[in-house]
């Protein structure tokens, strides 16, 4: 996954290269370790490889234009090249109860032996989950983090700065009551894909062959991994009363994708000099998000208080993350 500073000149110094980054996909709601559940408020830790999870990647692209698809009430942002790097999507399936009820046993399992800041790869022994479930077959080795929580911005900035993690300025414009609460950043890991291919490939030969040459009964196989750079950031806000009242996630990537439920209303907007897309939830709060091409980091920033503010203030906030 990604990288973090103060927020913009120290970037340029500690940014990792774009064969580590991979593609984002978000919905609108985000889980503690960047997994987005479509507007579902919970706080538990969540794996960073799943399908719903932020991931990354990114060469440097220019937003362009958007485009709507008038028939499925969707929109999307073209950069220069007409490439779609921002959209909206249909919620998608979910997974079989069988299934879910699995992998959440030894992902419980997996995170119950971590410490904060540990990440963790695991293979699962089982038939079910690696080859005849029809969805989740192609990535047996699974991943874990279990973030630490930054609560000052300054160490929250420093962490960012020493992880080259995707930087979140301290926003302005907040409502009466709405205060920094803390802040979290996410490991890059290994790779399915380019130069760090070779890496997750050992790493999954390393699991099954453990896996294949045990005499137990055993099905869980797990490795700690040592990882120094991450690739994405986490702000949470609080009203008073939710430590996580607003979330402003941050994170290196090419595409964002983000659930439209079929009461949501997208539509472009525009923030200083970056175009973004807006969705307003009539039962749970708003989104925004932009893509900045000039460093290949998506942002997008979730109301999880339904009222807590408005448009005007939500577009307010946005812009002051943007650098002129």
């Amino acid at each position: 996954m990604g990288a973090i500073l103060d927020p913009i000149e120290e970037l340029k110094q500690h940014s990792v290269t774009d064969d580590h980054f991979r593609e984002i996909d978000i919905t609108s709601r985000l889980q503690q370790n960047m997994e987005i559940n479509p507007y579902k408020n919970t706080s538990g830790h969540r794996s960073f490889t799943r399908k719903t999870v932020m991931s990354i990647v990114i060469p440097c692209l220019l937003l362009a234009s958007f485009t709507a698809y008038a028939a499925s009430g969707h929109i999307q942002i073209l950069n220069n090249k007409g490439e779609v790097v921002v959209k909206t999507i249909d919620p998608p399936a979910s997974l079989p109860a069988k299934l879910s009820g699995l992998l959440e046993e030894y992902r419980v399992r997996v995170m119950s032996n971590l410490q904060q800041g540990e990440l963790a790869a695991y293979y699962i022994k089982d038939d079910y989950i690696n080859e005849g479930n029809g969805y989740d077959t192609l990535n047996p080795v699974k991943f874990e983090y279990r973030p630490t929580d930054y609560h000052s911005y300054e160490a929250f900035q420093k962490e960012q700065a020493r992880t080259s993690a995707p930087p979140i300025k301290k926003p302005d414009n907040l409502p009466d009551g709405v205060k920094f609460a803390y802040g979290q950043v996410f490991p890059l890991g290994p790779q399915l894909y380019g130069e760090e291919r070779a890496q997750y490939d050992a790493l999954k030969q390393r699991l099954m062959h453990q896996a294949q040459s045990s005499t137990s009964q055993e099905k869980l196989f797990v490795e700690k991994l040592a990882w120094s750079k991450a690739s994405n950031s986490v702000v949470y806000l609080s009203d008073g009363k939710s430590s996580t009242a607003i979330t402003i996630t941050a994170g290196y990537g090419k595409k964002a994708s983000f659930t439209k439920l079929p009461d949501t209303s997208p539509e472009k907007v525009q923030l200083k000099h970056m175009e973004g897309i807006y969705l307003q939830h009539e039962a749970n709060g708003d989104l925004v998000s932009w893509y900045d091409p000039n460093r290949s980091i998506v942002y997008a920033i979730m109301v999880n208080v339904k009222g807590l503010v408005n448009k005007d203030e939500l577009l307010k906030m946005a812009e002051s993350l943007i650098d002129e």
